[in-house]
């Protein structure tokens, strides 16, 4: 419970991680010079604590050792304590990640605890530190009492030649450039190795904690359709499968968590997350396109509806998360204990839903149930000899019931910041459902959310990264800039008008000017911020790497402009991530989608000129975006849009064919005649 008693730096502070951390008695400080100076003054190392305002264990320490007056007055006495919401800045977060990993025994995670030099050069790190000694574990109190012995001994001045030496091998191994491409042998072999590591049971990648990293499905997706590889698109299936039937989706309210805690995908991590619901529905929404599938439309569907319910804003932004913790309990919203369904469905309803959805008396997490289905509905229905259809039927109106039950709780916490990277993700898929799914409401979604961006995060020509609480501050990072891009170039291919199109270059032409190292890859910062180091983000980690976004970007760029600067600009980041594809596809599966749309010879350019009447706009977008094509670019003329032909000269001769809507088909350097008429032109999409 927050005592009012104390108050510190972060009181000033939007954030609502820093606000949950502003009457710990801990002195904090926000990131800043202010804090830099200080430790250089009063000679003390700085304790820097990375995390987020819906991390569990961010909580828990938190709880058991910020609020500490014993733990908290040696922290205050030992160091300078700095602390970041990881999501504000996330170059911070993605820096001292990357360094801390170095300095530890153990895998990264949150919070991240880096032990820094007074210019910001660290020498420790952990994460989660209980408050005292527990069994071999050391507590916090124990590690600040002998970080303060050894910066008063004489090893301290080997503690900052080491602190030195890690920033400059750090450097050193920083990569900006490369001078090889990736060839297709490359892509193929990259391909072939991460057939190596996934998990042939459950799907995803082998090993727990397991991540659903939505890309790597991407990946395989394309490569699937693209060489009639069924080895991918039988992992894909089997992945989305055991998600959806896993603890990790939501089965009552829809949404997936941050990760699960096992292989079997059954015990998530809860909390939810917009970025990683909106990168998922994306995956499941084109896993439909090539099957069409009805579980995932539903899956599609549910999960967007969870992000309209319940992190937007009301105003067009979504909201970054919804916490895992429920009354300082992990869990406790989503989980239920065998009575509570008792006392919502009774009888045969009661039995058939804890048999599909593994109910037990013990439960299986901390004596409560996480739902989760053992087998498939068809498998479960031929089970009890009964239509699938009528076990569905039944099943859905028993998870109505306990929703409504569920929805008297107290909803978690939800960090009520608006972040450019996370809503450009977002804008992306609402726009590519609402045409799929001729769902206006989906549509309307993804315009709102970057009209929402453009109205408080654009100012002055360059993007703010966060929104809240009336502020937009903090310069965007590359991630947000790639992301934006990406959702507008998927609203002008979604018919929603050219000035989506004008936004995505200029914001790709300010990109290059602030990010890009000359013929080589993307900073993350732009050159004037404050870095210790400065980064090109080459590596998926818990977001797609901004790289492997934005060399997709530049490929749709010059797929509708053939405008040679957006070649040459994906061609520099492929050089510079050659070794890291070749050396590591797992984490590169991002540049994997990327490249395959830079090898694709047959990769289709629509250029649709609707006549006057519009006539067939809605047939022809709909058949477009639920149709698997990869690496297609649309481009639309209206006859009221006088900027599209500036923006995109190369098409200005193409327009209605005797007064009928018309489609130029085109692949690379060849173009088919072209088709007018509604009917001629669904018949050829129909053929692809």
């Amino acid at each position: 419970m927050t005592d009012f008693r104390h108050e510190n730096k972060l009181i000033h502070e939007k954030s609502p991680y820093l606000l949950q951390h502003a009457h710990d008695p801990v002195e904090w400080h926000p990131w800043g010079k202010e804090a830099f100076e200080r430790a250089k003054q009063m000679d003390k190392p700085i304790f820097l604590s990375i995390g987020y305002a819906t991390c569990h264990w961010c909580h828990v320490m938190e709880r058991e050792s910020f609020e500490d007056e014993e733990v908290a007055h040696i922290l205050n006495e030992v160091f300078v304590n700095v602390m970041v919401d990881r999501e504000e800045l996330p170059e911070i977060d993605a820096l001292y990640m990357e360094l801390g990993q170095a300095l530890m025994a153990t895998a990264g995670g949150w919070p991240l605890n880096v032990i820094l030099t007074p210019d910001l050069k660290p020498f420790f790190a952990v994460t989660y530190l209980p408050p005292r000694m527990q069994k071999e574990l050391i507590g916090l109190s124990e590690f600040s009492r002998q970080i303060h012995m050894l910066w008063k001994s004489p090893e301290r001045s080997q503690i900052i030649e080491q602190a030195d030496r890690v920033v400059e091998l750090f450097q050193e191994a920083s990569i900006t450039h490369g001078t090889e491409l990736p060839s297709s042998d490359t892509l193929l072999d990259a391909m072939e190795e991460l057939y190596e590591v996934v998990d042939p049971v459950f799907g995803g990648i082998r090993g727990e904690p397991k991540f659903p990293i939505s890309y790597s499905c991407d990946a395989f997706l394309t490569f699937s359709k693209m060489h009639k590889e069924s080895r991918a698109l039988f992992y894909v299936e089997l992945t989305l499968d055991r998600m959806h039937r896993g603890g990790i989706y939501d089965h009552l309210g829809g949404g997936f968590s941050r990760y699960a805690m096992d292989v079997m995908w059954h015990l998530p991590h809860f909390e939810k997350t917009l970025i990683d619901n909106s990168l998922l529905a994306s995956t499941y929404l084109a896993a439909w396109t090539l099957t069409k599938r009805d579980e995932y439309k539903e899956i599609v569907c549910e999960t967007l509806d969870y992000l309209l319910s319940h992190l937007s804003s009301g105003e067009g932004g979504f909201f970054s998360a919804e916490d895992a913790d429920l009354e300082r309990q992990e869990g406790l919203y989503y989980t239920w204990t065998i009575q509570e369904i008792e006392e919502v469905l009774e009888g045969e309803e009661f039995e058939l839903f804890c048999n599909y959805y593994g109910v037990s008396e013990s439960g299986n997490f901390e004596g409560r149930n996480v739902l989760h289905a053992n087998m498939t509905l068809t498998e479960f229905a031929e089970a009890l000899s009964i239509k699938p259809m009528e076990v569905k039927k039944r099943l859905d109106e028993a998870k109505e019931s306990l929703k409504r039950r569920r929805e008297e709780r107290p909803r978690p916490f939800v960090d009520d910041k608006i972040l450019c990277s996370s809503n450009g993700f977002a804008a992306h898929v609402f726009a590519l459902a609402g045409a799929a799914f001729k769902e206006s409401r989906y549509k309307e979604a993804a315009c709102h959310a970057l009209s929402f961006i453009r109205s408080h995060n654009w100012q002055e020509g360059r993007l703010l990264r966060r929104y809240r609480d009336g502020e937009a501050r903090f310069a965007a990072g590359l991630d947000d800039y790639a992301a934006l891009i990406k959702a507008s170039l998927t609203l002008f291919e979604t018919g929603c008008g050219s000035d989506y199109l004008s936004w995505a270059i200029e914001m790709t032409d300010l990109a290059r000017r602030e990010f890009k190292e000359k013929n080589g890859a993307f900073f993350q910062t732009a050159e004037e911020e404050e870095m210790l180091v400065r980064r090109c983000e080459l590596y998926d980690g818990a977001e797609p790497s901004s790289n492997a976004v934005h060399a997709e970007n530049l490929l749709r760029l010059y797929q509708m402009t053939e405008e040679k600067k957006y070649l040459l600009q994906a061609e520099d980041i492929f050089r510079a991530a050659k070794n890291f594809i070749e050396s590591f596809p797992a984490g590169a599966t991002y540049h994997l989608t990327s490249l395959q749309r830079y090898f694709d010879a047959s990769a289709l350019t629509f250029v649709i000129a609707l006549n006057e009447k519009r006539e067939g706009e809605e047939e022809i977008l709909t058949a477009l975006a639920s149709r698997f094509i990869p690496n297609k670019a649309v481009i639309w003329k209206t006859p009221d849009d006088s900027l599209i032909d500036k923006l995109l000269s190369l098409h200005a001769d193409k327009g209605p064919i005797e007064e009928e809507t018309t489609l130029y088909l085109c692949a690379r350097e060849h173009c088919e005649a072209p088709l007018a008429g509604k009917e001629k032109i669904l018949e050829r999409i129909e053929r692809i």
